[in-house]
């Protein structure tokens, strides 16, 4: 399958071009010129994958025409938390998202053969963040463009739940935590932990992205479909569980960081559909944290 994937030096990204290349899928992967791509260096040696660059609409779009997809998975993203201001924020969550969909839209269409645009959504409430707020007004235009021209476009939103995994960026929660107990630190200064989420290992969102893409034909033109474990724990929970499997001394101070505002207290997946593709949730909360505990750090 001729597959174009976005986002291909983040976490998510880097793991779904290594699954799909060594499945000897025809993978182009589009990135920014400013992406820095080290998570894929084994990959690009050698291999058929293609690298192609592009920043404004009219690149995307020159992008979109070159690589002639199949199915265009977009995983880019910008969660604001590297100092970027909110038309950075907006430019990769909306803008770059709606130029790959109008890309999509101006080709020539295979009479009765939509190309299928998998987004990375989000499960948080717009009023949440300016990332969450970019992310569902992304979504809601990916559905309408859809809806309105099924024989072009089909669009499935994929409302991925708390993604964690060895490798995962420093500014995660979850990597935060489990490297603060890795190095043994005195304190670790966190919210009540009330909340409860539902964690899943990257590895099995690969999995389940692949799943949807398989079965991608069994989507209508605009659709929408959770991606979780289907379980939630207390971010409290996690916390000891993280602290007890990396065997740290780190003493756990809950309730020395405030809430933030519009705090989601309950985000779990109903994962019936997903389930009912053929797909399961296969590493437990325990174990993927034990895989965490134990890799090299992700910034080395």
């Amino acid at each position: 399958m001729r597959i174009l994937l976005t986002g291909p030096g983040g976490f998510l990204g880097s793991a779904l071009a290594c699954y799909w290349a060594g499945r000897g899928h025809a993978l182009t992967l589009l990135a920014r010129p400013s992406s820095r791509l080290e998570r894929l260096e084994g990959l690009l040696d050698g291999t058929a994958v293609r690298v192609l660059r592009a920043t404004t609409p009219g690149e995307v779009a020159a992008a979109v025409r070159e690589a002639a997809p199949e199915a265009i998975v977009h995983t880019a993203c910008s969660y604001g938390r590297k100092g970027e201001n909110a038309l950075d924020v907006m430019s990769t969550n909306l803008v770059l998202g709606t130029a790959l969909l109008q890309a999509v839209l101006d080709g020539t269409s295979r009479e009765g053969t939509p190309v299928s645009v998998l987004n990375t959504g989000t499960v948080l409430a717009p009023e949440v963040s300016l990332y969450a707020l970019s992310k569902t007004q992304f979504s809601a235009w990916g559905a309408a463009l859809a809806a309105s021209s099924p024989q072009r476009l089909r669009f499935i939103d994929l409302r991925l739940q708390q993604m964690y995994g060895p490798g995962d960026d420093r500014s995660k929660f979850t990597t935060h935590v489990i490297e603060a107990c890795r190095r043994n630190e005195p304190r670790l200064a966190l919210t009540p932990g009330e909340q409860r989420r539902d964690f899943i290992h990257i590895d099995d969102v690969v999995r389940a992205y692949d799943r949807i893409l398989e079965r991608r034909e069994d989507f209508a033109a605009s659709d929408a479909i959770d991606v979780g474990s289907g379980e939630a724990v207390t971010m409290r929970a996690f916390v000891e569980l993280a602290k007890a499997v990396t065997g740290a001394s780190t003493s756990l101070d809950f309730g020395a960081v405030p809430y933030r505002a519009n705090e989601a207290m309950l985000c779990v997946a109903e994962t019936a559909r997903l389930r009912g593709l053929g797909w399961s949730h296969k590493v437990s909360l325990a174990d993927g944290l034990a895989r965490m505990g134990a890799a090299s750090d992700p910034e080395r």
